[in-house]
């Protein structure tokens, strides 16, 4: 065999490529910087611990690297839900115990439902207050497995895990505190950066519907994953700017508007087309008006002299779109005008939040909440199979007495309370389970060859702190973050340090044995039980949206636009990302459905507004509209039979008053109903799921 052939085969293989392990030998600044300082925290929280002679030490190391976060305000966040959530465990566990100190089957299934409670209210909370929800599941089977054989000692057992889980959070904050810098300044740069890049890519879509670009509707799905990513991100930032700072509610008032832009312009598809060819002569100007707006907004930069003079450009498009709708020859041209009006208010709206991020007026009280999708049928399936993994991993501690069964069913709820309120849990389980290898590694190389030779605690500490650098600089690296989360969670508890004893070999590769084993069982269960399908997801979502546009013509009370556009977006971002985890193509066709029902629910909401502004006869057939939608549905050819009926009784009044605004604001939301359902029809015909 030549060299070049052997070459082959060995990369064929082994597919090792050095840029693998760039972050171990070439990490940047800043991971150095956070594995840095959260060995040391972890260091000096475990000398606390195990100068206080707690029970279990090891659960303050794995605290701090469980709340350490890239992002300071992530970390302060998770820290504070993880208290929240480790108090309200304890409590229960207390519960159970004293409720079942005898009774195994009536013990496990209490701890099973309790966690599936936990799983299943969890996936309805947005960040870190989700993870409050699993923690109390977790931490809850955690002590009251610790306590099951000495049901007297629970109190103890409980006050002694809180100990150490508030040890850990406040090691991890002070070392961060030491180590951070003009957070709130760096906090605020961040935000505006963030803005700046919101505006950038919503410039670059613009272009693409005013030139009626084919992947424009694509890339609408794409901005609309970007606005939720940023959105889910400002609680953080905010976190970091202190309680005083209204700049995250002024973000989120700019995400709102901007989808709501955006949507019009969705709603709008066609309509500027049209004008075009009916030979208004006013759009060509209005085009490059906006080709040029486009422009300024892909290079604009968030300081006082160039948003002043975005908004005064955006401002005067504002006034002369409005004058042009009012003053216009052609029906198309001033319905498409008359849109295009309200996108500029929109925009203007925007820019204004803008600046009040950059320049915080004083007394500042704004606040601003942008709504969110929640998916009970996901938040029960998970419930489920958090219930269903507990039940599987008690029967086998029941029927195998096993020695490890209790610390097998302690870890088989923690890794599926950690999976539990993710979105598609099959992600990652493989990393996690690879971490938990890795982990299992580490801890048995410092257990039966390294502590042995040790004498104190500085030489362990040493030895200890080269491991948890490591797994502090993998985190810091997409590619293994998620093996790295196990890792920091797992291999002190396999470590188990303690005063006067130490691991012998039978003792960890017992525990070890029923670590890997938890995890491998738990990985299992979301694959197996009720797995998560993209597909489902995005039919589910058709389903449900289809319903809700005919609930929102039928309420009383009906949501705010901002709310519909969040809730959208939130539907939206997560078949993206489901999309794009599963690299599934074919998604793109749902995901355009998904925007144009979008569309067709702004509609409906912007119709009820202006029903509400008057009661005339506009107001009559806006309201028998609304009734004929609710008995045949708004997504449907009658539905788009009696929308056009609808639209030729406006029509006629607007003949008969050209000067009356409002009457071609209902022109324009009813022809957006119209070729949007259209629209949908025809997708939803061709096959889209």
């Amino acid at each position: 065999m030549d060299i070049s052939r052997y070459g082959r085969v060995v990369m064929t293989r082994w597919p090792v490529d050095a840029r693998m392990l760039r972050w171990l030998f070439c990490p940047t600044p800043q991971a150095v910087g956070f594995a840095a300082r959260n060995t040391v925290a972890s260091l000096v929280a475990l000398a606390i611990a195990l100068w206080m002679e707690l029970d279990s030490p090891q659960w303050a190391v794995a605290t701090v690297w469980s709340v350490a976060q890239l992002r300071r305000g992530e970390s302060m966040s998770k820290a504070r839900w993880r208290i929240v959530g480790t108090l309200v465990g304890a409590v229960a566990a207390v519960v159970f115990i004293a409720a079942f100190p005898q009774q195994s089957w009536l013990f496990f299934p209490a701890v099973a439902m309790w966690i599936g409670l936990c799983s299943f209210l969890a996936t309805f909370s947005l960040n870190f207050r989700s993870y409050a929800f699993v923690l109390s599941g977790y931490t809850c089977s955690i002590i009251a497995v610790a306590a099951a054989s000495q049901p007297d000692n629970v109190f103890f057992i409980a006050i002694s895990r809180a100990t150490y889980i508030v040890l850990g959070v406040v090691c991890e904050a002070g070392m961060a505190m030491v180590f951070t810098l003009n957070l709130s300044a760096r906090a605020r740069g961040m935000l505006v950066a963030r803005m700046e890049d919101v505006l950038h890519q919503l410039g670059g879509l613009l272009r693409e519907i005013v030139l009626h670009e084919r992947d424009a509707l694509v890339h609408a799905g794409e901005f609309s994953h970007m606005i939720v990513s940023v959105h889910q991100g400002l609680e953080f930032l905010a976190i970091e700017m202190g309680r005083q700072a209204r700049a995250g509610d002024h973000a989120r008032a700019v995400l709102a508007e901007v989808s709501i832009l955006v949507t019009r312009l969705v709603g709008l598809s066609g309509g500027a087309e049209r004008a075009l060819l009916a030979g208004d002569g006013a759009f060509a100007d209005t085009r490059g008006q906006l080709l040029h707006l486009c422009a300024r907004l892909s290079a604009i930069r968030l300081k006082g002299d160039a948003l002043a003079e975005l908004r005064a450009q955006v401002a005067h498009l504002h006034v002369l779109f409005g004058q042009r709708a009012a003053r216009g020859t052609q029906e198309m041209a001033r319905i498409t005008h008359g849109v295009l009006a309200a996108t500029m208010a929109d925009m203007l709206s925007a820019l204004e939040h803008c600046d009040a991020i950059f320049q915080p007026p004083p007394h500042d009280r704004f606040h601003f909440h942008l709504g969110g999708h929640r998916d009970l049928r996901l938040a029960l399936y998970n419930g489920l199979r958090g219930a269903a993994a507990i039940m599987l991993a008690a029967l086998v501690y029941e029927v195998t007495a096993w020695p490890g069964g209790m610390g097998f069913i302690a870890i088989t709820t923690l890794v599926c309370g950690l999976f539990a309120t993710r979105e598609n849990p099959v992600v990652g389980t493989i990393r996690f389970l690879s971490g938990a290898v890795w982990s299992a590694v580490a801890a048995g190389c410092l257990d039966l060859l390294i502590v042995p030779y040790l004498s104190d605690y500085e030489e362990f500490a040493f030895a200890l702190g080269l491991f948890l650098f490591v797994g502090g600089l993998a985190k810091c690296s997409r590619g293994t973050a998620g093996a790295a989360a196990a890792y920091g969670l797992l291999m002190p508890n396999l470590l188990m340090p303690g005063n006067q004893s130490r691991v012998d070999e039978v003792a960890f590769f017992n525990n070890a044995l029923h670590t890997v084993l938890a995890v491998g069982l738990s990985v299992l269960v979301f694959r197996l039980v009720l797995p998560f399908r993209a597909r489902d997801e995005r039919q589910r979502f058709g389903a449900y949206i289809r319903g809700e546009l005919r609930r929102l013509c039928l309420v009383p009370l009906s949501p705010t636009p901002q709310w519909w556009i969040g809730t959208s977006l939130d539907r939206i971002g997560r078949m993206v990302r489901h999309a794009a985890q599963e690299h599934d193509a074919a998604a793109g066709r749902g995901i355009r459905l998904m925007l144009l029902f979008s569309a067709v629910g702004l509609d409906i909401l912007l119709l009820r507004e202006l029903k509400r502004q008057r009661r005339d006869a506009v107001a009559d057939v806006i309201t028998t509209l609304l009734r004929l939608l609710v008995r045949y549905r708004p997504v449907s050819p009658r539905g788009v039979a009696v929308v056009r009926v609808a639209r030729g009784r406006v029509a006629r009044m607007e003949r008969a008053d050209p000067g009356n605004g409002r009457l071609l604001d209902v022109l324009a939301c009813l022809d957006g109903i119209s070729r949007t359902v259209t629209a949908c029809l025809a997708a939803m015909e061709a096959g889209v799921e």
